[in-house]
């Protein structure tokens, strides 16, 4: 009787342990999952929210945690030559950067990395983390028209980034295209991810995408590096706010001077690329100082048009180019248009660098002049 009790007993104990405790072979990941201090991490991140994706690249480095285990991490930006730097609060549960108080360079850049790189924690959080795999479901999306998109693994795939091999859990959902966040467990963000916009007329823009740069751990705070502005090279190109339109800008010379003429080309095609005709826009362009330089209404008969501007100051130059759709029914009307879509530039109207600097940038507009001595900026004919 007595053998039968404890037999009883220790079928108890283990079918209480087996519904009481996680199978150890179970893969559990969350934002934040192996952070560590010193542990440095960099990133080269592009959002379409964010200038219509123009890419960047940003350091974290886990210095220290405050009382409720957040993480005081330095953070240094870097976009086209530009340097930012200062101290995010990211959350000890999602590594979403928290409060108000971020330096005002560094503010453009806390959404696009929170709706990036800390994205899965809207889904996953170190008080409740996610199955890397199985069938477990993560979440939904609403997606425009009804219905929802499931998010939840995908599989395995072993992966090169940051110089080294990654094996990594899938997650993701497909709308239009697939949808990939590639993660690592313990480690405590994706290691990249490919993300698309919730439209499904192709072809798809990007919603957003990063990978992973570099990854070590060190004592010591990362030093900013020095800056370099690049001088941007004609042509530049970018798709419209919903990518209905793609919209290329050329510029001669080159070498953008100030009090001498400058000749803005403005091809304007559709989401295919083909170019479109009798389309209407507004072009407008403000210089260093605020000061609108031109700010008018045209029409591109056959696509492109070209505007010769004399520009007075040195230093950032903003160009937006604002398309509206169905031209045909406008009349002259802005009111009637049915949609506009929206591109902006950013250029460089030298000299606009302290002395030691313009040495840097007037070797490298003297390489780009030589580049292009003999050879003209080529504008696709129509």
């Amino acid at each position: 009787m007595y053998k039968y009790a404890l037999f009883t007993l220790m079928s108890l104990l283990i079918i209480g342990g087996i519904l009481t405790t996680k199978p150890v072979y179970a893969q559990d990941w969350y934002p934040g999952d192996g952070a560590k201090q010193g542990l440095l991490i960099k990133y080269r991140i592009s959002n379409f929210d964010y200038k219509k994706g123009t890419p960047f690249d940003a350091t974290l480095w886990f210095g220290s945690q405050d009382d409720k285990g957040n993480w005081i991490t330095d953070i240094i930006v870097e976009e086209k030559g530009k340097v930012s730097s200062g101290v995010f609060k990211l959350s000890s549960l999602t590594l979403t950067p928290l409060g108000t108080d971020i330096p005002p360079e560094l503010k453009p850049y806390r959404e696009p990395i929170k709706n990036s790189l800390a994205w899965l924690g809207s889904y996953s959080s170190k008080v409740a983390p996610e199955s890397l795999s199985g069938n477990s479901v993560w979440g939904v999306i609403a997606a425009i028209g009804g219905g929802s998109i499931t998010v939840r693994p995908f599989g395995t795939e072993t992966i090169q980034a940051g110089g080294q091999s990654w094996d990594t859990h899938i997650i993701g959902w497909h709308y239009g295209e697939d949808s990939k966040v590639w993660v690592k467990q313990g480690f405590p963000l994706p290691i990249k991810a490919k993300v698309f916009a919730l439209v499904t007329q192709k072809p798809i823009p990007t919603q957003f995408e990063f990978e992973l740069l570099e990854t070590r751990i060190t004592e010591t705070r990362p030093e900013p590096p020095k800056e370099q502005i690049e001088l941007p090279m004609p042509p530049l190109s970018q798709v419209t706010t919903t990518a209905k339109f793609n919209v290329d800008l050329y510029w001669e010379p080159i070498e953008i001077q100030p009090d001498e003429p400058t000749e803005f080309t403005v091809v304007i095609y559709n989401a295919h690329k083909k170019i479109m005709r009798n389309i209407m826009y507004i072009l407008k362009i403000v210089d260093a100082e605020g000061n609108t330089v031109i700010d008018k209404k045209f029409t591109a008969l056959d696509g492109k048009r070209t505007h010769s501007l004399i520009l007075e100051e040195t230093g950032p130059l903003s160009v937006s180019i604002r398309v509206f759709g169905s031209p045909e029914s406008i009349a002259g009307d802005i009111a009637a248009v049915e949609f506009i879509e929206t591109v902006n530039f950013e250029l460089v109207v030298v000299p606009e660098f302290p002395l030691g600097f313009s040495v840097v940038i007037a070797s490298m507009v003297a390489l780009m002049v030589l580049m292009t001595k003999f050879k003209k900026i080529i504008i696709p004919k129509l």
